[in-house]
């Protein structure tokens, strides 16, 4: 006889198997289910069920004056379009400010003007101080010059054209578009040159022109202008 698990034969008659100790079948169960006996199947592995998370509630964005809404952007408005409002809620199509170049012409002049009268001085082998004298005289009128184009903002609402200047007094001066007649770009070989140039802006309100002087791009910004004049018109 053979044993039904493990296939060890043992003597007729013995009723354990003398290796693995399975209890011996009888005539019938050898006749209803012959062979080894296959070990019931093990019950399916249950995964933990994970409950989704509820989506997170929209932030809502905290209305931000012009000032503060620059400050967290690290940067001034140059050359920078936006579609948010001023305070008077007008949409504010740009608002930018005066190209770097005419500041950059005058502190290369201060420096160069600086370098000129230090060498004059240590040829003559004269006092440092008076290097140091001139060189404050001469750039003295470079940082007003950029502190001017700073704070010169040109902005272009839906409604008016407005410019704000002054450095520690704000001066504004405001045109609505409907008394805008005619829109054109002034710019010399120079300026065409580095493109730059000036918007000159023709109204009926008053008998001078306004400008925008020395403006980056500035036949992208009139056409900002003239496209805001046909939306009103």
């Amino acid at each position: 006889m053979f044993c039904h698990r493990c296939g060890n034969q043992f003597p007729d008659g013995s009723q354990f198997c003398n290796r693995c100790g399975a209890k011996m079948r009888t005539a019938e169960e050898r006749l209803r289910k012959p062979g080894i006996a296959v070990p019931p199947p093990r019950p399916a592995r249950r995964y933990p069920i994970i409950e989704s998370r509820p989506a997170p509630k929209p932030v809502e964005e905290e209305e931000l004056d012009d000032d503060q809404y620059y400050e967290q952007q690290d940067e001034r408005p140059r050359g920078r379009f936006s579609d948010r409002r001023d305070k008077q809620g007008e949409k504010v199509i740009f608002r930018i400010n005066q190209a770097f170049y005419p500041a950059a012409v005058a502190y290369l002049t201060a420096i160069v003007c600086s370098i000129l009268v230090a060498a004059i001085v240590a040829f003559l082998q004269g006092p440092y101080w008076i290097v140091l004298g001139f060189a404050v005289i001469f750039f003295i009128p470079a940082i007003i010059r950029h502190m001017q184009l700073v704070n010169t903002i040109y902005i272009l609402t839906d409604t008016k054209i407005e410019i704000e200047s002054g450095i520690f007094s704000k001066t504004s001066r405001n045109i609505p578009l409907r008394h805008v007649l005619d829109v054109f770009v002034s710019e010399t070989f120079k300026e065409r040159l580095i493109g730059i140039g000036d918007i000159v802006i023709d109204t009926a309100a008053t008998e001078a022109k306004m400008k925008l002087d020395n403006i980056n791009s500035p036949r992208m910004y009139a056409d900002m202008i003239l496209d805001q004049l046909h939306h009103w018109k």
